[in-house]
């Protein structure tokens, strides 16, 4: 994974395993790796992804049993609720980017219809 210079590291991190599950690449249940391989994987320091896996369980996403692992949380609704955040966080940096641009809501939406017309 490419880390950018704009974001904490934990943070992209977090957005991409909710990214995984949103998407079904990481399924109810599935077990994640170990903290310290986490860490090898993504190339980060085994804090980072400790104090991400900390934060995702405290927002439900993922839940550790003692001696077992650290599981994909088993909610039915997690994959949608997943979604819903991700698409308001791209909406929101759209729009952010956009109006930095010196583009009105009006014009924003006029670009995305022309966007959307393209074959």
């Amino acid at each position: 994974m490419r880390y950018n210079d704009r974001e904490p590291i934990y943070m992209q991190i977090m957005q991409e395993i909710k990214t995984d599950i949103a998407l079904g690449r990481l399924a109810p249940g599935m077990q994640l790796p170990t903290i310290k391989e986490q860490a090898a994987i993504m190339r980060v320091n085994p804090n980072t992804v400790a104090r991400v896996y900390s934060l995702l369980e405290q927002e439900g996403v993922i839940t550790k049993h003692k001696g077992l692992g650290t599981f994909v949380s088993t909610r039915q609704t997690l994959a949608a609720e997943l979604k819903r955040e991700l698409a308001g966080v791209t909406t929101s940096r759209f729009i952010s980017e956009m109006s930095r641009l010196g583009l009105s809501a009006p014009e924003i939406e006029a670009h995305l219809r022309q966007f959307q017309a393209r074959p």
